[in-house]
């Protein structure tokens, strides 16, 4: 089993009830519901996620980069 510390390549994926998804970095957690709703949170700022930066225009490049990469990790999960 690895380290809770070990760096990772690839951030964590969460899915509840195969309708919700989100990653999660060493510093970010990107959320997508199955409605389209999104939410995104800085933990270096934030750790409590009491600020949701998803509709921030200067956060616009992060969480599509984050959608991006929660939509190829799902290709990849789901046969």
């Amino acid at each position: 089993m690895g380290s809770p510390r070990a760096l990772r390549e690839t951030p964590a994926l969460t899915t509840l009830g195969g309708r919700h998804h989100a990653i999660r970095t060493e510093h970010w957690r990107y959320i997508r519901y199955s409605d389209g709703t999104e939410e995104l949170y800085d933990h270096r700022e934030d750790p409590m996620e009491w600020n949701n930066l998803a509709a921030a225009p200067d956060h616009r490049p992060g969480r599509v980069r984050f959608s991006e990469t929660l939509d190829r990790m799902l290709a990849r999960a789901v046969p």
